[in-house]
């Protein structure tokens, strides 16, 4: 009974060592599997932490081309606008330099009128340009006496 004792006690032992190392090698398990189901979740909240950010990226993105787009659809009124402007304008120099309109304003405005044949001064160019040609002649022909004077002179030496 003694032998049976002692291979009891050490079958007991043996089992109880067994229990204890599974036991340990389960908890080891445990920790790792609770370590690595962390290191997932907190994998997962990363991950959609990344997603989210990419999204806020590209919705500002397209808000952004939104604003441009209202900015350009607003520079082209704008251009429309002062094209139209533009038209008006030259429209309005045309009527001012026209003859017509001048000769309007000048008449209601000015009070200014033709002029009648009283008030027109008739002036002769003819008779000044014989004037010039005659004091171009007479000083040619100064020059020509000079020239003579001069010729006589020297035929002396």
């Amino acid at each position: 009974m003694l032998v049976a004792k002692t291979e009891e006690n050490y079958y007991y032992n043996e089992n109880i060592r067994e229990n204890v190392r599974n036991n340990n090698v389960s908890e080891r398990r445990k920790n790792t599997n609770i370590k690595s189901n962390s290191k997932n979740k907190l994998q997962f909240i990363m991950s959609a932490i990344i997603a989210l950010m990419i999204c806020l990226l590209v919705l500002y993105r397209y808000a952004h081309i939104t604003q441009m787009r209202l900015e350009i659809t607003q520079l082209e009124s704008q251009k429309i606008e002062l094209e139209k402007e533009k038209q008006d304008l030259l429209a309005e120099l045309d009527r001012v330099k026209s003859s017509s309109k001048i000769e309007e304003d000048a008449k209601i405005k000015l009070g200014m009128d033709y002029p009648t044949e009283e008030q027109i001064v008739y002036i002769s160019m003819n008779e000044s340009v014989q004037d010039d040609e005659q004091v171009a002649e007479e000083g040619f022909f100064l020059v020509q006496y000079i020239k003579s004077m001069m010729d006589a002179v020297l035929k002396l030496f």
